[in-house]
C-alpha cells in the first residue's frame, strides 16, 4: 500500500503556499531540474504540450522560452492571473485535472508533475483523464515523490527510536511526571510511491511505460531530496536545496550506487497505444 505523508492541520493550505510564492522564485530552480533532459528526449516542439497542475508555470514559462506549445491547467486561478501577468501570451485553462473538458486524442503530450499524488481516493482520475485525453502513440510523463529504500530505511529507524523510549515514556507519564503531550492533529498531503506502484498505476490506466526515470536536481551541489529530509545536510546560507559539504559528499557517493538512491521523485514515460479496435 502506498505510503501516505500527512502534514499537521495548521500548515498553510495550497492558496496560502501559491500567494507566498513568486514566478521569478520558482524559475531559478528550472534550469538545473531533472526533467530538462527528458523534456528534450520526449517532447515534440510542434506538438500540442499540456501541463496539467501547472501552479504558478514555471515549467509553461520555460518550455515556451524554448520554442514548446505548451498549455497550462490549474484549478488556482490566482496563480493563473499571476502567469497571464507575467505574459500575457501564454496559453491557460483554468480547469481540474480530473475534468478538463479537451475532446478525447487531442494531445500529443500530457505533463503532470507532482499533482496526482495529492488525490487521497487515488490517482485513477487523473490518469484516466490523461489518457482520454492524449492522442494515440502519444506521450504522458507522470512525476509523483519517490518512496525510496532510504526514505523507507529512515523511517524504519525512526519508529525504532520512538518504540525504544516507549517504555521510558509510559512511565514518566504513568508517575505523572509529565504531563502526556497533546497529539498534533494532522491531514492528508500525499502518497509516496514506489516504482511498482507507480508502474501498476499507470499501466492499469492504460499506458505502456517506456521508462522509469529517477528525478532530482542536477546540480552536484543540490539535491530535493536530502536536502528536504535531512535538515543536517542543508548549507547554513538558506538557499533552496543547497547542501553542505556532507550533504554534497554523501550524494556523490550515492550517485556512484544508482541516482535512484538519492531521487526525490520518479518519472513514469507513458505512452497511449494504437487501438486494436
Amino acid at each position: 500500500m502506498s505510503y501516505k505523508q500527512y502534514v499537521p492541520d495548521s500548515s498553510q493550505d495550497w492558496d496560502t503556499y501559491w500567494s507566498q510564492t513568486s514566478i521569478n522564485q520558482e524559475l531559478k530552480i528550472v534550469k538545473t531540474d531533472g526533467l530538462n533532459p527528458i523534456f528534450k528526449k520526449y517532447l515534440n516542439k510542434n506538438g500540442v504540450n499540456l501541463e496539467a497542475g501547472c501552479g504558478l508555470g514555471k515549467w509553461v514559462i520555460s518550455l515556451r522560452q524554448k520554442g514548446y506549445r505548451i498549455l497550462g491547467c490549474d484549478t488556482y486561478v490566482k496563480g493563473l492571473h499571476k502567469l497571464k501577468k507575467h505574459n500575457s501570451e501564454l496559453e491557460l485553462v483554468g480547469a481540474d485535472v480530473a475534468q478538463m473538458g479537451f475532446n478525447d486524442n487531442t494531445l500529443d503530450a500530457y505533463i503532470s508533475l507532482g499533482v496526482v499524488e495529492h488525490f487521497q481516493e487515488g490517482p485513477q482520475k487523473p490518469l484516466a483523464e490523461a489518457y482520454r485525453t492524449v492522442k494515440p502513440e502519444g506521450i504522458a510523463l507522470i512525476e509523483v515523490p519517490y518512496d525510496s529504500p532510504l526514505r523507507q530505511l529512515s523511517r524504519w529507524l525512526f519508529q525504532m527510536k520512538v518504540w525504544a523510549k516507549l517504555p521510558i515514556k509510559l512511565l514518566v507519564e504513568t508517575l505523572k511526571l509529565r504531563s502526556p503531550r497533546p497529539k498534533i492533529k494532522t491531514r492528508f498531503y500525499e502518497y509516496r510511491y514506489t516504482k511498482s506502484e507507480l508502474l501498476k498505476f499507470v499501466t492499469d490506466a492504460g499506458f505502456e511505460v517506456l521508462e522509469l526515470l529517477p528525478k532530482d536536481d542536477l546540480d552536484e551541489k543540490r539535491s530535493i531530496m536530502l536536502w528536504s529530509d535531512y535538515v543536517w545536510m542543508r548549507h547554513p546560507d538558506g538557499e533552496l536545496f543547497h547542501l553542505n559539504n556532507l550533504g554534497q559528499m554523501i550524494k556523490q557517493v550515492l550517485n556512484l550506487i544508482t541516482p535512484f538512491t538519492y531521487a526525490a521523485l520518479i518519472v513514469a514515460v507513458c505512452q497511449k497505444p494504437i487501438s486494436k479496435d
